[in-house]
C-alpha cells in the first residue's frame, strides 16, 4: 500500500482537472511555463487560441488571452506573499514579449487555487483596501490587485455538480463528489480524458485511501468504474509488451488493489517488490 507519509504529487491531478473541465474549448494548456531563463515558472498557463471564445464555465468566464494558475496543494500554504508572488509572475510574464507590449496587461488573469479557505491572506488583502467579492461558489474577484484581473478559486466550495474533477483533489474528498466523478468518465470518450480522469483518481485515491476502500466494498458499481477507468494502465503495459507489469496490475485489479496499481505503474522499485511479492519472475 501506498506509505501514509509519502508525498502526494498533486499537481498532475490538479493539472488533469483544469482540462477535463475546460476540454470543449479552444485553449492551450502549458504547465510550469518558465517565465525567466532560470527556475522561476508559472504553475499552469492557459491561452486562449481564440481571443473572442466565450468560456461558459464560471471559474474561467473572466478569462482573456494569457491566464495564469498558480495552484496550492492541500499541504501548501496560500499566503499573502503568494498573492505578490503570483502577480510579479505575472509582470515578468506581460514583459516576456518578443517585441514591446506584445502582451498587453489587459490580455492577462490571474487565479489563484486551492481547496480551502486561505482566510489570513485574504484579512491582509483587506487591510491593504483590496476589495473582496464572491462572484460564484467558491469563485472570489479580487479588486485593486494592480495590474491584472485576479482571482481566488476555492475547490472545496465550487459547485458540486459542476467541479466534481476539482472538488475531489483534496485530501477530504467527499464520497458524493467521488460518485459524481466517476459517473461522469462515462461520457470521456477520448484516450486522452480517460488519461486525465486517471491522473485525478491518482491523486485523489492516495489522498483517501480510507473513503476509497470503503467505496470499494460497498459499491460494486463504483468498485467496477474504478477498475475500468484505470485499465488504461493495464492496456499500456500490455501494448508494451510488458508482459509481467500487465500481469502485475491484473492481479492487483482482482484483489481490489487499485491504490497498489496505480502506484507500480510509475513507481519502478514498489513494482520490484510486487513482483516479489506476487513471486513474477
Amino acid at each position: 500500500m501506498v506509505k501514509l507519509d509519502e508525498k502526494i504529487q498533486w499537481h498532475p491531478g490538479f493539472y488533469a482537472g483544469i482540462e477535463l473541465e475546460l476540454r470543449s474549448f479552444d485553449l492551450a494548456f502549458d504547465a510550469e511555463h518558465q517565465v525567466t531563463r532560470g527556475s522561476l515558472s508559472i504553475d499552469l498557463l492557459i491561452i486562449k487560441n481564440l481571443n473572442d471564445q466565450k468560456i461558459d464555465v464560471d471559474f474561467a468566464e473572466v478569462f482573456r488571452r494569457h491566464n495564469i494558475v498558480e495552484f496550492k496543494s492541500p499541504e501548501d500554504e496560500l499566503s499573502i506573499d503568494v498573492f505578490y508572488k503570483t502577480q510579479a509572475y505575472a509582470c515578468l510574464y506581460k514583459a516576456s514579449g518578443e517585441t514591446v507590449n506584445a502582451i498587453p496587461a489587459e490580455e492577462i488573469t490571474v487565479s489563484l487555487f486551492r481547496d480551502a479557505y486561505p482566510r489570513e491572506m485574504i484579512e491582509q488583502l483587506k487591510k491593504q483596501g483590496f476589495i473582496i467579492t464572491e462572484r460564484h461558489p467558491g469563485i472570489y474577484q479580487i479588486s485593486g490587485a494592480g495590474y491584472f484581473v485576479t482571482q481566488l478559486i476555492v475547490t472545496s466550495r465550487l459547485d458540486a455538480d459542476q467541479h466534481a474533477a476539482l472538488r475531489i483533489i483534496s485530501n477530504h474528498a467527499q464520497e458524493a463528489d467521488v460518485e459524481r466523478f466517476i459517473r461522469a468518465t462515462h461520457e470521456y470518450v477520448s484516450s486522452g480524458d480517460a488519461a486525465r480522469a486517471d491522473s485525478v483518481l491518482q491523486v485523489s485515491v492516495s489522498a483517501n485511501k480510507e473513503l476509497y476502500r470503503k467505496l470499494r466494498k460497498e459499491d460494486t458499481e463504483m468498485c467496477a468504474a474504478l477498475k475500468e477507468i484505470m485499465k488504461e494502465d493495464f492496456d499500456e503495459a500490455e501494448a508494451r509488451g510488458e508482459n509481467k507489469l500487465a500481469a502485475l496490475i491484473s492481479r492487483l485489479f482482482s484483489m481490489n488493489r487499485l491504490e497498489d496499481a496505480q502506484r507500480c505503474s510509475s513507481d519502478a522499485e514498489f513494482r520490484e517488490r510486487l513482483y516479489k511479492e506476487f513471486q513474477l519472475a
